[in-house]
Protein backbone atom coordinates (compact mmCIF):
# COMPACT_ATOMS: atom_id res chain seq x y z
CA UNK A 1 0.00 0.00 0.00
CA UNK A 2 1.73 3.41 -0.90
CA UNK A 3 1.11 5.79 1.56
CA UNK A 4 4.77 7.94 1.27
CA UNK A 5 4.54 11.62 0.30
CA UNK A 6 1.02 12.23 2.34
CA UNK A 7 0.23 13.21 5.27
CA UNK A 8 -2.50 11.79 6.26
CA UNK A 9 -2.85 8.35 7.15
CA UNK A 10 -6.01 6.50 7.18
CA UNK A 11 -5.48 4.93 10.46
CA UNK A 12 -5.81 8.22 12.47
CA UNK A 13 -9.81 7.79 12.56
CA UNK A 14 -10.89 6.11 15.99
CA UNK A 15 -12.79 2.93 15.03
CA UNK A 16 -16.56 3.54 15.28
CA UNK A 17 -18.25 1.47 18.21
CA UNK A 18 -21.94 0.37 17.42
CA UNK A 19 -24.52 -0.19 20.66
CA UNK A 20 -27.69 -1.40 20.10
CA UNK A 21 -30.67 -3.36 21.49
CA UNK A 22 -30.21 -7.09 20.99
CA UNK A 23 -32.93 -9.17 21.89
CA UNK A 24 -31.13 -12.16 23.70
CA UNK A 25 -31.71 -15.83 22.38
CA UNK A 26 -30.08 -18.53 24.52
CA UNK A 27 -29.93 -21.98 23.63
CA UNK A 28 -30.96 -24.05 26.44
CA UNK A 29 -34.07 -21.38 26.79
CA UNK A 30 -36.08 -22.57 23.56
CA UNK A 31 -39.84 -22.95 23.67
CA UNK A 32 -42.01 -24.97 21.77
CA UNK A 33 -45.67 -24.66 20.64
CA UNK A 34 -48.01 -26.71 23.36
CA UNK A 35 -49.18 -28.63 19.89
CA UNK A 36 -46.08 -29.99 19.42
CA UNK A 37 -43.88 -29.58 22.32
CA UNK A 38 -42.80 -33.63 23.11
CA UNK A 39 -42.24 -34.22 19.28
CA UNK A 40 -40.22 -30.90 18.93
CA UNK A 41 -38.18 -31.36 22.24
CA UNK A 42 -37.19 -34.52 21.12
CA UNK A 43 -36.27 -33.71 17.73
CA UNK A 44 -34.20 -30.68 18.81
CA UNK A 45 -32.55 -32.82 21.65
CA UNK A 46 -31.62 -35.29 19.13
CA UNK A 47 -30.25 -32.37 16.66
CA UNK A 48 -28.25 -30.81 19.66
CA UNK A 49 -26.52 -34.09 20.13
CA UNK A 50 -25.71 -34.41 16.48
CA UNK A 51 -24.54 -30.79 16.57
CA UNK A 52 -22.25 -31.26 19.36
CA UNK A 53 -20.91 -34.08 18.17
CA UNK A 54 -19.51 -32.16 14.73
CA UNK A 55 -18.32 -29.61 16.77
CA UNK A 56 -16.34 -32.26 17.99
CA UNK A 57 -15.29 -33.28 14.71
CA UNK A 58 -14.44 -29.40 13.75
CA UNK A 59 -11.62 -28.74 15.67
CA UNK A 60 -9.52 -31.50 13.94
CA UNK A 61 -10.69 -30.53 10.48
CA UNK A 62 -12.98 -28.27 9.85
CA UNK A 63 -16.09 -28.20 7.92
CA UNK A 64 -18.68 -25.98 6.54
CA UNK A 65 -22.91 -26.57 6.26
CA UNK A 66 -22.96 -28.30 3.42
CA UNK A 67 -20.65 -30.91 5.06
CA UNK A 68 -23.34 -31.77 7.54
CA UNK A 69 -26.37 -34.09 7.70
CA UNK A 70 -29.23 -31.62 7.19
CA UNK A 71 -31.84 -34.03 8.24
CA UNK A 72 -30.01 -35.57 11.91
CA UNK A 73 -29.41 -31.14 12.07
CA UNK A 74 -33.22 -30.23 11.58
CA UNK A 75 -34.81 -29.41 14.83
CA UNK A 76 -31.44 -27.56 15.89
CA UNK A 77 -33.11 -24.22 14.64
CA UNK A 78 -36.40 -24.29 16.82
CA UNK A 79 -36.86 -20.90 18.83
CA UNK A 80 -35.05 -18.89 16.89
CA UNK A 81 -37.80 -17.00 15.61
CA UNK A 82 -36.43 -15.80 12.13
CA UNK A 83 -36.51 -19.52 10.87
CA UNK A 84 -39.83 -20.30 12.30
CA UNK A 85 -41.46 -22.83 9.55
CA UNK A 86 -37.91 -23.67 7.81
CA UNK A 87 -36.28 -26.86 7.71
CA UNK A 88 -32.52 -27.01 8.15
CA UNK A 89 -32.61 -27.63 4.42
CA UNK A 90 -34.31 -24.96 3.58
CA UNK A 91 -32.48 -22.29 5.62
CA UNK A 92 -29.00 -23.71 4.18
CA UNK A 93 -30.25 -23.42 0.55
CA UNK A 94 -30.81 -19.65 1.73
CA UNK A 95 -27.67 -19.15 2.62
CA UNK A 96 -26.27 -20.70 0.46
CA UNK A 97 -24.32 -18.08 -1.65
CA UNK A 98 -26.17 -15.25 -0.33
CA UNK A 99 -25.76 -12.39 -2.39
CA UNK A 100 -27.90 -9.69 -0.33
CA UNK A 101 -30.24 -9.18 1.67
CA UNK A 102 -31.96 -6.02 0.36
CA UNK A 103 -32.80 -4.15 3.58
CA UNK A 104 -33.31 -0.68 1.99
CA UNK A 105 -34.90 -0.30 -1.85
CA UNK A 106 -35.47 2.26 -4.07
CA UNK A 107 -32.50 4.16 -5.69
CA UNK A 108 -32.23 8.20 -6.18
CA UNK A 109 -29.77 7.80 -9.20
CA UNK A 110 -31.97 6.39 -12.10
CA UNK A 111 -28.97 5.64 -14.01
CA UNK A 112 -29.57 4.20 -17.59
CA UNK A 113 -27.64 1.47 -17.43
CA UNK A 114 -28.94 -0.01 -13.73
CA UNK A 115 -29.55 -3.80 -13.94
CA UNK A 116 -31.89 -3.30 -11.04
CA UNK A 117 -33.93 -0.54 -12.72
CA UNK A 118 -34.01 0.50 -9.88
CA UNK A 119 -36.97 2.89 -8.93
CA UNK A 120 -36.96 6.05 -6.65
CA UNK A 121 -37.63 4.97 -3.24
CA UNK A 122 -41.43 5.38 -2.24
CA UNK A 123 -42.98 6.40 0.39
CA UNK A 124 -44.30 3.87 2.82
CA UNK A 125 -48.04 3.65 3.29
CA UNK A 126 -50.42 0.51 4.10
CA UNK A 127 -49.32 -2.28 2.92
CA UNK A 128 -46.55 -1.34 1.22
CA UNK A 129 -42.67 -0.80 2.05
CA UNK A 130 -39.24 -0.33 0.73
CA UNK A 131 -37.17 -0.81 4.31
CA UNK A 132 -36.56 -3.54 6.37
CA UNK A 133 -37.50 -2.63 10.11
CA UNK A 134 -34.40 -2.19 12.08
CA UNK A 135 -35.68 -4.75 14.60
CA UNK A 136 -36.10 -6.98 12.66
CA UNK A 137 -32.69 -6.29 10.97
CA UNK A 138 -31.17 -7.09 14.39
CA UNK A 139 -33.72 -9.76 14.44
CA UNK A 140 -32.09 -11.45 11.80
CA UNK A 141 -28.28 -11.01 12.32
CA UNK A 142 -28.81 -12.35 15.94
CA UNK A 143 -30.73 -15.45 14.32
CA UNK A 144 -27.42 -15.87 12.23
CA UNK A 145 -25.25 -15.54 15.18
CA UNK A 146 -27.70 -18.04 17.17
CA UNK A 147 -27.56 -20.81 14.85
CA UNK A 148 -24.06 -20.29 14.34
CA UNK A 149 -23.65 -21.05 18.47
CA UNK A 150 -25.75 -23.82 18.54
CA UNK A 151 -24.43 -25.84 14.83
CA UNK A 152 -20.67 -24.41 15.68
CA UNK A 153 -19.79 -23.10 11.97
CA UNK A 154 -21.17 -20.57 10.33
CA UNK A 155 -24.97 -21.30 8.21
CA UNK A 156 -23.81 -18.36 5.54
CA UNK A 157 -21.66 -20.30 2.88
CA UNK A 158 -20.37 -18.37 -0.53
CA UNK A 159 -19.32 -20.91 -2.90
CA UNK A 160 -19.58 -18.66 -6.40
CA UNK A 161 -18.92 -15.42 -4.38
CA UNK A 162 -16.75 -13.29 -2.66
CA UNK A 163 -19.20 -10.95 -0.85
CA UNK A 164 -22.68 -10.64 0.56
CA UNK A 165 -24.40 -7.31 1.25
CA UNK A 166 -27.06 -5.54 2.05
CA UNK A 167 -28.91 -3.76 -0.97
CA UNK A 168 -30.03 -4.61 -4.26
CA UNK A 169 -31.35 -1.61 -5.86
CA UNK A 170 -30.44 1.10 -3.88
CA UNK A 171 -27.06 3.29 -3.55
CA UNK A 172 -25.55 3.03 -0.44
CA UNK A 173 -25.45 6.62 0.66
CA UNK A 174 -29.25 6.44 1.15
CA UNK A 175 -29.13 2.96 3.17
CA UNK A 176 -30.98 3.57 6.46
CA UNK A 177 -33.13 1.83 9.08
CA UNK A 178 -35.10 3.41 11.78
CA UNK A 179 -35.94 1.50 14.55
CA UNK A 180 -39.28 2.01 16.52
CA UNK A 181 -38.51 5.53 18.40
CA UNK A 182 -37.65 7.06 14.84
CA UNK A 183 -33.99 6.68 15.75
CA UNK A 184 -32.15 6.37 12.27
CA UNK A 185 -29.32 3.69 12.18
CA UNK A 186 -27.14 4.31 9.06
CA UNK A 187 -24.82 2.29 7.13
CA UNK A 188 -21.68 2.25 9.42
CA UNK A 189 -24.03 0.64 12.33
CA UNK A 190 -25.71 -1.75 10.16
CA UNK A 191 -22.46 -2.68 8.82
CA UNK A 192 -20.80 -3.72 12.05
CA UNK A 193 -24.09 -5.77 13.03
CA UNK A 194 -23.84 -7.48 9.42
CA UNK A 195 -20.68 -8.37 9.13
CA UNK A 196 -20.60 -9.83 13.43
CA UNK A 197 -23.57 -12.20 12.05
CA UNK A 198 -22.44 -13.53 8.45
CA UNK A 199 -18.33 -13.17 8.43
CA UNK A 200 -18.03 -12.18 5.18
CA UNK A 201 -16.97 -8.80 3.65
CA UNK A 202 -19.69 -6.67 2.15
CA UNK A 203 -19.41 -3.98 -1.16
CA UNK A 204 -20.13 -0.29 -0.74
CA UNK A 205 -21.61 0.79 -4.24
CA UNK A 206 -22.77 4.86 -4.26
CA UNK A 207 -23.54 6.90 -7.88
CA UNK A 208 -22.40 9.98 -6.03
CA UNK A 209 -24.55 12.57 -4.31
CA UNK A 210 -25.71 16.39 -4.15
CA UNK A 211 -23.09 17.85 -2.64
CA UNK A 212 -25.68 20.39 -1.55
CA UNK A 213 -27.18 18.20 0.39
CA UNK A 214 -25.57 18.72 4.01
CA UNK A 215 -27.34 16.05 5.10
CA UNK A 216 -26.01 13.63 2.65
CA UNK A 217 -22.28 15.11 2.68
CA UNK A 218 -21.95 14.89 6.56
CA UNK A 219 -22.91 10.91 6.16
CA UNK A 220 -20.47 10.31 3.02
CA UNK A 221 -17.75 12.23 5.10
CA UNK A 222 -18.70 9.84 8.12
CA UNK A 223 -18.90 6.79 5.92
CA UNK A 224 -15.34 7.60 4.65
CA UNK A 225 -14.00 7.52 8.33
CA UNK A 226 -15.24 4.40 8.76
CA UNK A 227 -13.81 3.15 5.87
CA UNK A 228 -10.85 4.28 6.01
CA UNK A 229 -10.39 2.51 9.33
CA UNK A 230 -7.35 0.13 9.09
CA UNK A 231 -9.82 -1.76 11.30
CA UNK A 232 -12.65 -2.05 9.05
CA UNK A 233 -10.23 -3.12 6.39
CA UNK A 234 -11.40 -6.52 5.74
CA UNK A 235 -14.79 -6.07 6.44
CA UNK A 236 -15.29 -4.97 2.97
CA UNK A 237 -14.66 -6.87 -0.74
CA UNK A 238 -14.70 -3.36 -2.30
CA UNK A 239 -15.46 -0.08 -2.20
CA UNK A 240 -16.77 1.66 -4.94
CA UNK A 241 -17.33 4.52 -6.83
CA UNK A 242 -19.89 4.09 -10.03
CA UNK A 243 -19.12 6.50 -12.78
CA UNK A 244 -20.28 6.67 -16.38
CA UNK A 245 -22.16 8.46 -19.24
CA UNK A 246 -25.32 6.51 -17.85
CA UNK A 247 -26.04 9.16 -15.38
CA UNK A 248 -29.67 10.22 -15.71
CA UNK A 249 -28.47 13.93 -14.90
CA UNK A 250 -25.70 13.57 -18.27
CA UNK A 251 -28.92 11.54 -20.18
CA UNK A 252 -31.10 14.34 -19.41
CA UNK A 253 -28.68 17.44 -20.55
CA UNK A 254 -28.33 15.23 -23.77
CA UNK A 255 -31.65 15.26 -24.07
CA UNK A 256 -31.78 19.18 -23.99
CA UNK A 257 -29.59 19.45 -26.60
CA UNK A 258 -25.89 20.21 -24.42
CA UNK A 259 -22.69 18.94 -26.02
CA UNK A 260 -19.91 18.05 -23.67
CA UNK A 261 -17.45 19.43 -25.52
CA UNK A 262 -18.23 22.60 -25.14
CA UNK A 263 -17.96 22.52 -21.08
CA UNK A 264 -15.64 24.91 -19.07
CA UNK A 265 -15.51 24.14 -15.36
CA UNK A 266 -14.92 28.27 -14.59
CA UNK A 267 -17.75 29.03 -16.21
CA UNK A 268 -20.88 29.69 -14.17
CA UNK A 269 -24.75 29.76 -15.24
CA UNK A 270 -26.43 32.97 -12.89
CA UNK A 271 -29.70 33.10 -14.72
CA UNK A 272 -32.78 32.28 -13.57
CA UNK A 273 -34.21 28.98 -14.66
CA UNK A 274 -36.83 30.41 -16.25
CA UNK A 275 -34.38 32.38 -18.34
CA UNK A 276 -32.17 29.70 -19.89
CA UNK A 277 -32.46 28.60 -22.76
CA UNK A 278 -33.14 24.61 -23.10
CA UNK A 279 -29.66 23.89 -24.15
CA UNK A 280 -28.08 26.14 -21.37
CA UNK A 281 -30.75 24.22 -18.71
CA UNK A 282 -28.50 21.16 -20.38
CA UNK A 283 -25.25 22.35 -19.60
CA UNK A 284 -26.62 23.56 -16.33
CA UNK A 285 -27.64 19.56 -15.38
CA UNK A 286 -24.27 18.62 -17.12
CA UNK A 287 -22.51 20.91 -14.58
CA UNK A 288 -24.56 19.44 -11.67
CA UNK A 289 -23.38 15.69 -12.67
CA UNK A 290 -19.28 16.98 -12.87
CA UNK A 291 -19.78 18.84 -9.91
CA UNK A 292 -21.71 16.10 -8.28
CA UNK A 293 -18.65 13.43 -9.08
CA UNK A 294 -15.89 15.54 -8.49
CA UNK A 295 -17.13 16.28 -5.24
CA UNK A 296 -17.79 12.28 -4.21
CA UNK A 297 -13.79 11.90 -5.43
CA UNK A 298 -12.87 15.04 -3.52
CA UNK A 299 -14.64 13.31 0.11
CA UNK A 300 -12.97 9.98 -0.75
CA UNK A 301 -9.16 10.88 -1.11
CA UNK A 302 -8.46 9.59 2.37
CA UNK A 303 -9.66 5.91 0.69
CA UNK A 304 -7.24 6.79 -2.93
CA UNK A 305 -4.30 4.25 -1.59
CA UNK A 306 -6.55 1.64 -0.39
CA UNK A 307 -6.46 -1.74 -2.53
CA UNK A 308 -9.89 -2.30 -2.34
CA UNK A 309 -10.86 1.10 -3.53
CA UNK A 310 -11.59 1.36 -7.45
CA UNK A 311 -13.91 3.39 -9.74
CA UNK A 312 -16.50 1.22 -11.38
CA UNK A 313 -16.68 2.86 -15.28
CA UNK A 314 -19.27 1.12 -17.34
CA UNK A 315 -19.51 2.92 -20.76
CA UNK A 316 -20.33 1.05 -24.25
CA UNK A 317 -17.46 -0.13 -26.22
CA UNK A 318 -16.63 2.77 -28.98
CA UNK A 319 -17.21 -0.10 -32.12
CA UNK A 320 -21.50 0.44 -31.25
CA UNK A 321 -21.62 3.15 -33.73
CA UNK A 322 -25.42 3.79 -32.45
CA UNK A 323 -24.91 4.47 -28.65
CA UNK A 324 -23.05 7.63 -29.60
CA UNK A 325 -22.63 9.96 -26.42
CA UNK A 326 -22.83 6.88 -23.99
CA UNK A 327 -19.11 5.07 -25.51
CA UNK A 328 -15.70 4.86 -24.02
CA UNK A 329 -14.70 8.26 -26.11
CA UNK A 330 -17.74 9.98 -24.59
CA UNK A 331 -16.64 8.63 -20.90
CA UNK A 332 -12.99 9.70 -21.13
CA UNK A 333 -14.23 13.24 -22.03
CA UNK A 334 -16.63 13.29 -18.70
CA UNK A 335 -13.20 12.06 -16.89
CA UNK A 336 -11.45 14.77 -18.29
CA UNK A 337 -13.92 17.38 -17.45
CA UNK A 338 -14.03 15.78 -13.79
CA UNK A 339 -10.25 15.78 -13.32
CA UNK A 340 -9.51 19.44 -13.91
CA UNK A 341 -12.94 20.42 -11.91
CA UNK A 342 -11.01 18.18 -9.15
CA UNK A 343 -7.82 19.76 -9.91
CA UNK A 344 -9.17 23.40 -9.09
CA UNK A 345 -10.83 22.01 -6.36
CA UNK A 346 -7.83 20.50 -4.42
CA UNK A 347 -5.97 24.05 -5.24
CA UNK A 348 -8.61 25.30 -3.14
CA UNK A 349 -8.36 23.17 -0.08
CA UNK A 350 -4.22 23.87 -0.24
CA UNK A 351 -5.25 27.55 0.00
CA UNK A 352 -7.97 27.48 2.45
CA UNK A 353 -8.70 24.34 4.77
CA UNK A 354 -5.51 22.02 4.15
CA UNK A 355 -8.22 18.87 4.80
CA UNK A 356 -6.55 16.63 2.53
CA UNK A 357 -3.79 18.99 0.37
CA UNK A 358 -0.91 20.25 2.38
CA UNK A 359 1.88 21.31 -0.64
CA UNK A 360 1.28 20.81 -4.64
CA UNK A 361 2.88 18.13 -5.09
CA UNK A 362 -0.02 15.90 -3.56
CA UNK A 363 -1.74 17.46 -5.85
CA UNK A 364 -0.27 16.22 -8.95
CA UNK A 365 -0.11 12.65 -6.73
CA UNK A 366 -3.73 12.30 -5.82
CA UNK A 367 -4.86 13.59 -9.32
CA UNK A 368 -2.40 10.70 -11.08
CA UNK A 369 -3.73 7.98 -8.99
CA UNK A 370 -7.40 8.87 -9.67
CA UNK A 371 -6.53 9.03 -13.17
CA UNK A 372 -5.36 5.51 -13.29
CA UNK A 373 -8.40 4.34 -11.79
CA UNK A 374 -10.69 6.04 -13.62
CA UNK A 375 -9.20 5.18 -17.09
CA UNK A 376 -7.28 1.93 -16.46
CA UNK A 377 -9.86 -0.64 -15.61
CA UNK A 378 -12.93 0.69 -18.06
CA UNK A 379 -15.42 -2.24 -18.26
CA UNK A 380 -17.60 -2.53 -21.40
CA UNK A 381 -19.20 -5.77 -20.74
CA UNK A 382 -22.67 -4.24 -19.64
CA UNK A 383 -25.18 -6.75 -17.90
CA UNK A 384 -28.16 -7.13 -20.29
CA UNK A 385 -30.78 -5.99 -18.31
CA UNK A 386 -32.86 -3.20 -16.97
CA UNK A 387 -32.77 0.04 -18.65
CA UNK A 388 -29.92 -0.75 -20.58
CA UNK A 389 -31.47 -3.17 -22.49
CA UNK A 390 -34.30 -0.90 -23.36
CA UNK A 391 -31.99 2.32 -24.42
CA UNK A 392 -29.36 -0.34 -26.51
CA UNK A 393 -32.77 -1.83 -28.43
CA UNK A 394 -34.32 1.36 -28.99
CA UNK A 395 -30.91 2.81 -30.51
CA UNK A 396 -30.32 -0.54 -32.45
CA UNK A 397 -33.90 -1.35 -33.68
CA UNK A 398 -32.11 -4.30 -35.65
CA UNK A 399 -31.02 -5.91 -33.00
CA UNK A 400 -32.77 -9.35 -31.47
CA UNK A 401 -32.55 -10.16 -28.20
CA UNK A 402 -30.31 -12.89 -29.06
CA UNK A 403 -27.38 -11.20 -30.92
CA UNK A 404 -27.83 -8.43 -27.83
CA UNK A 405 -27.26 -11.04 -25.22
CA UNK A 406 -24.09 -11.92 -27.14
CA UNK A 407 -22.55 -8.40 -25.41
CA UNK A 408 -22.68 -10.23 -22.03
CA UNK A 409 -20.56 -12.94 -22.01
CA UNK A 410 -22.74 -15.72 -19.68
CA UNK A 411 -26.06 -14.85 -21.35
CA UNK A 412 -26.19 -17.65 -23.21
CA UNK A 413 -24.99 -20.00 -20.14
CA UNK A 414 -27.69 -18.55 -18.08
CA UNK A 415 -30.42 -18.72 -20.24
CA UNK A 416 -29.15 -22.69 -21.22
CA UNK A 417 -29.38 -23.02 -17.12
CA UNK A 418 -33.20 -21.53 -16.29
CA UNK A 419 -34.39 -23.51 -19.55
CA UNK A 420 -32.58 -26.66 -17.77
CA UNK A 421 -34.46 -26.06 -14.54
CA UNK A 422 -37.90 -25.94 -16.11
CA UNK A 423 -37.84 -28.53 -18.41
CA UNK A 424 -36.46 -30.99 -15.28
CA UNK A 425 -38.02 -29.37 -12.45
CA UNK A 426 -35.04 -30.04 -10.56
CA UNK A 427 -32.29 -28.10 -8.97
CA UNK A 428 -29.46 -31.02 -8.88
CA UNK A 429 -29.49 -31.16 -12.97
CA UNK A 430 -28.22 -27.46 -13.66
CA UNK A 431 -24.78 -27.19 -14.04
CA UNK A 432 -24.82 -23.70 -12.66
CA UNK A 433 -26.16 -22.57 -9.10
CA UNK A 434 -28.19 -19.70 -8.41
CA UNK A 435 -27.14 -16.83 -6.03
CA UNK A 436 -29.76 -16.03 -3.63
CA UNK A 437 -31.67 -12.50 -2.64
CA UNK A 438 -33.85 -11.65 0.19
CA UNK A 439 -36.28 -9.42 0.14
CA UNK A 440 -37.02 -6.47 2.47
CA UNK A 441 -40.10 -8.33 3.25
CA UNK A 442 -38.15 -11.50 3.58
CA UNK A 443 -39.09 -13.25 0.70
CA UNK A 444 -36.08 -15.41 -0.99
CA UNK A 445 -35.43 -15.36 -4.93
CA UNK A 446 -32.71 -17.06 -6.51
CA UNK A 447 -30.66 -14.74 -8.88
CA UNK A 448 -28.10 -15.30 -12.25
CA UNK A 449 -27.61 -11.15 -12.80
CA UNK A 450 -30.38 -11.76 -15.28
CA UNK A 451 -33.16 -13.12 -14.01
CA UNK A 452 -35.06 -13.33 -10.69
CA UNK A 453 -36.98 -16.47 -9.77
CA UNK A 454 -39.25 -16.44 -6.36
CA UNK A 455 -39.48 -19.31 -4.10
CA UNK A 456 -41.63 -20.80 -1.46
CA UNK A 457 -39.34 -19.51 0.70
CA UNK A 458 -39.27 -16.68 3.21
CA UNK A 459 -38.09 -15.62 6.60
CA UNK A 460 -40.50 -14.88 9.38
CA UNK A 461 -40.37 -11.06 9.49
CA UNK A 462 -42.82 -8.95 11.25
CA UNK A 463 -43.38 -7.58 6.99
CA UNK A 464 -43.43 -11.22 5.86
CA UNK A 465 -47.19 -10.35 4.67
CA UNK A 466 -46.23 -6.54 3.22
CA UNK A 467 -45.72 -5.37 -0.18
CA UNK A 468 -42.19 -4.33 -1.72
CA UNK A 469 -41.25 -2.14 -4.96
CA UNK A 470 -41.44 -4.33 -8.07
CA UNK A 471 -38.23 -6.08 -8.47
CA UNK A 472 -36.18 -6.20 -11.86
CA UNK A 473 -35.62 -8.19 -13.63
CA UNK A 474 -39.62 -9.20 -13.12
CA UNK A 475 -39.25 -12.37 -11.22
CA UNK A 476 -39.80 -15.20 -14.03
CA UNK A 477 -43.22 -17.21 -13.47
CA UNK A 478 -41.61 -20.41 -12.61
CA UNK A 479 -41.63 -20.86 -8.79
CA UNK A 480 -39.23 -23.15 -6.78
CA UNK A 481 -41.10 -25.22 -4.54
CA UNK A 482 -40.07 -26.27 -1.21
CA UNK A 483 -40.01 -30.06 -2.42
CA UNK A 484 -37.37 -28.90 -4.80
CA UNK A 485 -35.32 -27.43 -2.38
CA UNK A 486 -35.42 -30.34 0.20
CA UNK A 487 -34.58 -32.73 -2.86
CA UNK A 488 -31.29 -30.71 -3.73
CA UNK A 489 -28.13 -31.46 -2.77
Amino acid sequence: MQIQNINFSPNIYPSLKTKYYKKPLIEDKVTFSSKNRVSENEQYLKAQKYARQMKFFNLFLPRDLSDYNLDKLDGIQYGINIFKGLNMREIAFLFEDLHGIAINRGCSNQCLHCYANALPPQKEHGQFINKMSFEDFIELTEGIKELKKRIGVQPVTLKNSSYTDMFYDSDCMEIVLYDKQGKEHDLTELHEIFYDAIDYPSIFDTAGWNPNNKKLQTRAEKYVKYLADLDNEDKFYQINISLSPFNALYARALELGYKPENYSPLKSLNKKQEDLTTEEKGEKLYKLYIDRMTNALFTFTPLIWQDNFSIIARPVDDSEENMKNFTVKDYKLIVNHILKNLELKYQNDLNNEKRYVKDKTQIKLFLNEYSKKLLENIDTNLIPAGRYKELYLKRNPDTNEKDFELNFMHAAEFNDNYRMLKAYNDLNKIPIKYLKIIDTNGKVYLYDALRLIPTEISLNLSTKDKITPDLTPAPEDFIITREMINKSK
